[in-house]
């Protein structure tokens, strides 16, 4: 659901009758009917034959290796988040646990390593100070150069971190959380039980005018056993009561988890639909999935100055080509690590000037890995 109230009933209507899958020899990501869970299939990429899940199968872990970019533009070797498993046995092939599983990798830990430096080097500066104070004026003089902590900034900390709570506590406040959240019947009952409840309720009331809002109910909470710790945010895969299966994001604050509305929708600044039809020259935030492409045409022909990009919309519905410099940072910041097939980021996009095209577009910003705003930080 990315757009208007009218989009709803289509888009739970197309998930029932689509499953996505995701190739596990070349990883391309391709749609399947339903009516073939269970049966055998060729990918339309590698041409491997390939058995789709049956219902009862079960999905595997949310997040991979995940690839690092620095400030520089330079890329170092792929990391793994941690993830804490219960393993089944089985091999995941739903595409539907998008932001999550291909997720790639933050830059906090380049962050972190600069912190480190700087930290470092202001204790090593201190100390000689402190030394030289001793020296000239000799004993305790010297401590009211150390820097004291401020009560302040420890109090503006969120009081609860997934990362220092167990596994079973965190699922024991998610579980029912998630109940209330795919039970509510109005916009009045969601704002309690999301992030940012007064910058969410704004956009809810774009795609739910009168409020009222369509009832999935909870079916199944924690579908492949696993759950997956980023920074704050906890990630567990749920099953709605008709059949979709996605991951929900629940991120940790001062109140305890609240579920994170935008990535559950795939919301985005403007409805594709309307996107694409008014061609806007300024740009847009979306939640999108993006894989590398090679289609070169109109205001984009020359592809030695481009590279192409395959985007596509969280409902599946949309599918445009979105285009970087070659070389630029800003390449570097959203193309696929070389062992993942497509990536979910949040882009802000915009057509160009007397545009040619209306499925050509291009990547004016990059704004996040996955759909979770902030979901890089600890």
């Amino acid at each position: 659901m990315t757009g208007q109230g009218r989009d709803v009933p289509e888009t739970m209507e197309s998930a029932r009758r689509w499953s996505g899958f995701v190739c596990p020899d070349c990883r391309f990501v391709f749609r399947v009917p339903r009516d073939h869970d269970g049966k055998g299939i060729v990918c339309p990429s590698c041409r491997r034959i390939l058995r789709i899940p049956a219902a009862g199968d079960t999905p595997g872990p949310l997040i991979a290796s995940l690839r690092r970019v620095t400030s520089d533009g330079g890329a170092q070797e792929p990391v793994v988040h941690k993830t804490r498993k219960h393993h089944r046995g089985k091999k995941n092939t739903d595409a539907n646990l998008e932001w999550e599983r291909y997720s790639r990798s933050s830059r906090s830990g380049d962050k972190k390593q600069m912190r480190t430096m700087l930290i470092g080097g202001c204790m090593l500066f201190a100390l000689i100070v402190a030394g030289v104070v001793v020296a000239l004026r000799g004993g305790p003089a010297a401590k009211a150069v150390m820097p004291q902590k401020s009560p302040a900034k420890v109090a503006d900390q969120p009081s609860i971190k997934p990362a220092a709570r167990s596994e079973a506590s965190l699922l024991a406040e998610a579980e029912p959380l998630a109940r209330k959240f795919l039970d509510a019947t109005h916009v009045e009952d969601l704002l309690p039980l999301v992030r940012h409840p007064e910058v969410a309720e704004a956009r809810m009331r774009k795609i739910y005018p009168d409020g009222k809002l369509p009832v999935s109910g909870l079916s199944k909470f924690n579908t492949n056993g696993d759950a997956s710790l980023r920074g704050s945010v906890i990630a567990v895969s749920v099953t709605t009561r008709d059949l979709l299966e996605k991951s929900m994001a629940f991120v940790a604050g001062p109140e305890g988890l609240k579920v994170d509305w935008e990535s559950w929708t795939g919301w985005s600044e403007i409805p594709w639909d309307e996107f694409i039809a008014t061609k806007p020259a300024t740009g847009h935030l979306f939640r999108l999935t993006l894989a590398a492409s090679e289609y070169y045409n109109f205001d984009f022909q020359d592809d030695a100055r481009w590279q192409s990009y395959r985007l596509e919309s969280p409902d599946q519905e949309h599918s445009i080509y979105g285009y970087v410099e070659k070389g630029s940072l800003l390449e570097k910041q959203i193309h696929p690590a070389s062992d993942v097939q497509a990536v979910p980021l949040m882009l802000v996009l915009k057509f160009p000037a007397g545009a040619a095209s209306s499925n050509q577009v291009l990547i004016e910003r990059f704004a996040g890995d996955g759909w979770v705003e902030g979901a890089e930080k600890p």
